[in-house]
């Protein structure tokens, strides 16, 4: 048995597969950082089991790689077969959220006693195979206004429940740029995509407007950059602005901070003094201000550019896949890992306003890192067919 795995597995994964051998070695290399910098946070997150974090995310690690594994060798044609299991199965878990413990202010996770399970990761691969079948076969007339109907049914669904019971925007809006992007290299009409765009920020906006946090994250947002342009002093008018919105500033403040001390080279692993301050969610949404201090310059450099070496070899296997299924699946799994890559560096750098999405395979969080593992499978899956060893 560990002879054929071998064979299997190395040998054709990655001796004869070179898009294969990347992706792994890219995950691997993301993975790494990942523990280095949890494992700096992990005292600070429990103080009294200093070493139940990182514990948490090497057993997290180790289900990812035997979800990466199942992936890999599952045929992913076969998913074709499952959109309304998949689809009744993922909505009902999003919903029985609401019956579960509430964390950090939000009904979002089941729990399962050894693990806290997030259905809205789920949901993401989920709409990703839903929209690929969907869009493989209904390619040729694709801009029929009865064609467009189910791919919305299924992003009202899923989005409604994420935002209206787990107050998640930024999933949300994830979730819609995943779906358009789709919709797009599918060559639907550029203006069902401005009307679907109107839609969509329409409701982003009012979204943003009822809760008073949001509202003052984007004021933050806006008003950073305005200054950072204007070249202005702040008049008193902006000086009481700025004291009401301190709170939403902090965040940012702080990893900006980490990533000025950290110079070139850095303090250091472990090293950190931003992660013994107040800085929320060290481990999962603000772990890249982390890395910046602890690893320098050289360490968030190093960290983009394998996201852009991931991003490269996904549009690689994109490209020599056969089967439109195959292009559309690859396609969305690069846009969702890339994309939530970009917000959350983004997020921490001060170019897009605060949201919690977490690093893929760097922040800490089970959900997220089974997954991301499992979608690094298909596309490996997905490479392995392109060289016709499937």
């Amino acid at each position: 048995m560990a002879k054929l795995f071998f064979n299997n597995f190395i040998v054709n994964n990655f001796k004869k597969n070179k898009e294969a051998r990347y992706l792994s070695y890219i995950t691997l290399g993301l993975i790494i950082i990942g523990i280095s910098a949890v494992s700096s946070c992990s005292s600070m997150v429990n103080i009294n089991a200093p070493l139940d974090c990182i514990t948490k995310h090497f057993i997290n690690i180790g289900l990812g790689f035997i979800l990466f594994i199942i992936a890999s060798f599952f045929n992913y044609k076969k998913y074709t077969n499952f959109n309304l299991p998949l689809f009744i199965v993922t909505t009902l878990l999003l919903l029985s959220t609401s019956f579960f413990r509430e964390i950090n202010g939000a009904h979002r996770w089941i729990n399962l006693g050894f693990f806290n399970f997030q259905p809205s990761e789920l949901a993401k691969l989920v709409i990703i195979i839903i929209m690929a079948n969907f869009l493989s076969r209904h390619k040729h007339h694709i801009n029929t206004w009865s064609a467009n109907v189910f791919p919305c049914i299924y992003l009202i669904v899923f989005a409604s429940i994420i935002y209206g019971l787990q107050s998640d925007l930024g999933t949300t809006i994830l979730l819609f740029v995943i779906w358009s992007s789709m919709l797009f290299i599918a060559k639907i009409d550029t203006k069902r995509i401005l009307i679907l765009i109107l839609i969509a920020f329409l409701g982003m906006s009012a979204a943003i407007i009822v809760k008073p946090y949001r509202r003052a994250r984007v004021i933050t947002y806006v008003n950073q950059i305005v200054h950072s342009f204007s070249g202005n002093k702040e008049t008193a008018e902006d000086k009481k602005l700025r004291k009401k919105i301190d709170d939403a500033r902090y965040n940012s403040d702080i990893s900006f901070a980490a990533f000025g001390s950290g110079g070139l080279t850095g303090k250091g692993a472990g090293k950190s003094d931003t992660k013994l301050r107040y800085l929320p969610e060290k481990q999962t949404d603000y772990i890249f201000p982390i890395i910046g201090e602890e690893y320098g310059l050289l360490g968030t450099l190093l960290t983009v550019f394998l996201f852009i070496l991931f991003t490269k070899t996904a549009l690689s296997i994109n490209s020599k896949c056969k089967d439109d299924f195959g292009k559309f699946l690859s396609f969305g799994i690069m846009l969702t890992i890339t994309g939530q890559a970009i917000i959350n560096m983004g997020m921490t750098t001060g170019i897009f306003p605060s949201k919690g999405i977490p690093l893929p395979f760097i922040s800490y969080g089970g959900s997220a890192m089974l997954i991301n593992c499992y979608m690094i499978g298909i596309l490996i899956n997905i490479a392995r067919n392109n060289n016709k060893i499937l």
